[in-house]
């Protein structure tokens, strides 16, 4: 009777772990939820998440027994980070600290239930049913809330850096969970200065999330705060484009009534009819040239690559372009403002770094087979690119600089593009070909 006794505690003991492990990984699902897409629909998903379960539950139940609490702490981070990065699109930098967030919460709500509990009734709760289950759905509903108040919001992650610090934080509050409750079971701390510790754990826990959220909120500010100001700088080009494009046509037409006298001194002539075709064909070239130095018969194209011509002519960089008929250009203006007005302006900030005689920038744009080709090469100091990545902004203060790449990433994404760029030799090398597609 004794061994059966025994034997029905240690099934009602595996039980149960699966329990709370579906418990801990539903609030994990909700929390997960407000940080990032799922890769898989709901069934898929579901199904990939009851397995998973099943498989750690079990890991759990024959490794508990000869597992020392520090060790649990990290297998847990352990399937909470392959939990996220498996079932959720994010990068693994992003996993980590999704994994020790999550873990965070849940050890900080089970510490300070079980402290309060045990501290205002003086009865040993832990190997009861009621309290575990009443802990664990405090954290669901904990996790849920905060999915809901993003969603409402309209939270997005932001970048990877930003969640350092939350993230040191909640590791921190693991690590002190764990110290505390070892003192108070060693008799090193009494009752109240554990519950006072728990209580401090918890809201700094809470904290760190409001903190998460205020960070992205941030950092999307001031992400639309450079949006505008590359927008008004555009704008400032434009104008000065513009400008320059009409002070040249006052000139033009200011020599209007000398080039009309000189045709009909030409035609007044016998033998004036050839020269003065000469002089009309002459006319019309230098006509051309001194508008427009590019012309793809695309006026959207025509006038941001003579925009950023222009600018690059007023630092003194010598330009080169090669071009053909791009009238047939089907691929959103916007998208490639972006990307060529980025690529554009790190060639020029870099040339700018350069002696005048060193400063070349060549650029190509060439619609071949329904596929765009764009290609920027540019002399520049020596830069670190690593590849596939984009290279560090080295402005005064980087970190209010560095989207417009991103930015350029992300369309090129989109457009599924492949891209290279490289240094070598003093140049910098940039090159991408697009589909000819309009995507909504």
């Amino acid at each position: 009777m004794e061994k059966q006794a025994v034997g029905e505690i240690t099934v009602i003991e595996y039980f149960l772990t699966y329990l709370w492990t579906a418990l801990d990984y539903v609030g994990a699902t909700f929390l997960f939820d407000g940080f990032a897409t799922r890769r898989f629909k709901r069934l898929a998903f579901w199904g990939i998440t009851g397995s998973y379960i099943l498989f750690e539950s079990t890991v759990l139940n024959l490794i508990m027994p000869a597992t020392a609490n520090y060790r649990m702490v990290l297998f847990a981070l352990i399937f909470y980070a392959i939990f996220y990065i498996v079932q959720y699109n994010s990068t693994v930098i992003f996993c980590l600290f999704m994994a020790v967030i999550c873990y965070a919460i849940s050890c900080c709500v089970d510490d300070m239930c079980y402290t309060s509990l045990f501290l205002f009734t003086k009865t040993n709760f832990v190997s009861t049913f009621f309290l575990p289950f009443t802990v664990r759905c405090i954290t669901v509903a904990i996790c849920y809330l905060q999915k809901r108040l993003r969603t409402k919001n309209g939270a997005l992650p932001a970048n990877w850096k930003t969640y350092i610090v939350p993230m040191l934080i909640s590791l921190a509050n693991i690590l002190l969970v764990f110290y505390f409750g070892a003192s108070f079971r060693c008799g090193q701390m009494a009752e109240k200065p554990l519950f006072v510790c728990a209580l401090f754990l918890t809201s700094i826990q809470v904290a760190a999330l409001f903190l998460v959220s205020w960070m992205e909120q941030n950092a999307h500010f001031r992400e639309e705060a450079l949006s505008l100001q590359t927008k008004a700088k555009a704008q400032q080009e434009n104008i000065d484009a513009l400008s320059a494009a009409y002070a040249q046509q006052r000139k033009l037409t200011h020599d209007f009534h000398a080039h009309l006298d000189l045709l009909a001194a030409f035609l007044n002539r016998e033998d004036g009819t050839e020269n003065a075709r000469n002089y009309i064909r002459n006319l019309q070239k230098t006509t051309i040239t001194r508008l427009l130095l590019v012309s793809t018969k695309n006026t959207s194209m025509d006038a941001l690559l003579n925009q950023k011509a222009l600018l690059a002519k007023k630092r003194n960089i010598d330009i080169q372009f090669m071009v053909n008929d791009l009238s047939p250009l089907k691929l959103s203006i916007v998208d490639l403002t972006v990307i060529i007005s980025n690529i554009f302006d790190n060639a020029i900030e870099a040339c700018e770094k350069l002696p005048e005689e060193e400063r070349q920038i060549r650029v190509q744009v060439l619609l071949e087979e329904e596929e765009l080709f764009f290609s920027v090469h540019n002399r520049s100091l020596p830069v670190s690119i690593q590849p596939g990545q984009l290279p560090p902004s080295t402005k005064e203060n980087p970190t209010l600089h560095g989207y417009g790449l991103e930015n350029v990433r992300s369309i090129l994404k989109k457009y599924k593009a492949v891209y290279t760029m490289e240094y070598q030799e003093g140049w910098v090398y940039f090159a991408t070909e697009l589909p000819n597609t309009l995507l909504s």
